[in-house]
């Protein structure tokens, strides 16, 4: 099973809590990310602030009206939330807290899925209260496609196979040998009276539609020589 640990990017970029906003957005946009894990000055993890931080500041909506039904809807902390989130200048006043994180060895089926279900794009992974990585959905993504291309190339082995031993079984000289595939390769061992046989058989092999080269262990064996019968013995 893969690890999160396996797929993680180790010693993030990190900023502290009492940075300011806009030197957040700096490190995020210098460093071509778009979250940044909070820290206090042991590297314990404190929280995160994240691209979708900066979408709720007041500069961006200074002219936009409240919704009165999400103001009467909502909680008075999450009132008061908003409010931090939206004129807030250090960023221990507008990261989100606490910050939802994976264990290094859970697997990236748990990242994808707690991903999934908080709707973020990235984790921080954690030992105790210590950041050690992070991962996100490209993270993820990466690793799935991996394992796709792996899965894709063990059923393009088996179908090597299973097309070369059809072909092989249609021909009277094709049951003369064993054969093992991998990674495209086949590998032919096992013994013929006739070179032409083995020459047929790379053919077959090297003529299959995915196979990227032949292993020829193929040997040509010459039978002891037939005694010769004494005179007259056929008549």
């Amino acid at each position: 099973m893969l690890k999160v640990r396996s797929i993680m990017t180790s010693n993030p970029t990190t900023i502290g809590p009492n940075a300011k906003v806009w030197e957040a957005a700096n490190v995020m946009l210098d460093n071509r990310i778009s979250g940044l894990p909070v820290v206090d000055q042991s590297g314990d993890l404190l929280g995160i602030i994240s691209e979708s931080d900066f979408l709720r500041r007041n500069e961006i909506h200074a002219d936009a009206p409240h919704g009165l039904w999400r103001d009467f809807f909502s909680s008075r902390g999450g009132l008061a939330e908003d409010y931090a989130k939206s004129f807030g200048n250090d960023v221990g006043e507008v990261m989100s807290s606490p910050a939802v994180t994976v264990q290094p060895d859970a697997s990236v089926e748990t990242a994808a899925e707690l991903m999934a279900e908080k709707n973020i794009k990235r984790l921080p992974v954690v030992e105790g209260s210590e950041i050690i990585g992070i991962v996100t959905r490209f993270d993820v993504m990466a690793a799935l496609v991996r394992s796709l291309a792996s899965h894709c190339a063990e059923r393009a082995d088996n179908d090597i196979r299973n097309a070369l031993e059809a072909e092989l079984s249609r021909q009277k000289w094709g049951d003369s040998v064993t054969l093992h595939v991998a990674d495209g390769v086949v590998t032919l061992e096992g013994r013929v009276l006739d070179s032409r046989e083995k020459t047929a058989l790379h053919v077959a092999a090297e003529n299959t539609i995915g196979v990227k080269s032949v292993n020829d262990r193929i040997e040509v064996v010459v039978p002891p020589d037939m005694p010769v019968p004494p005179p007259g013995f056929y008549l």
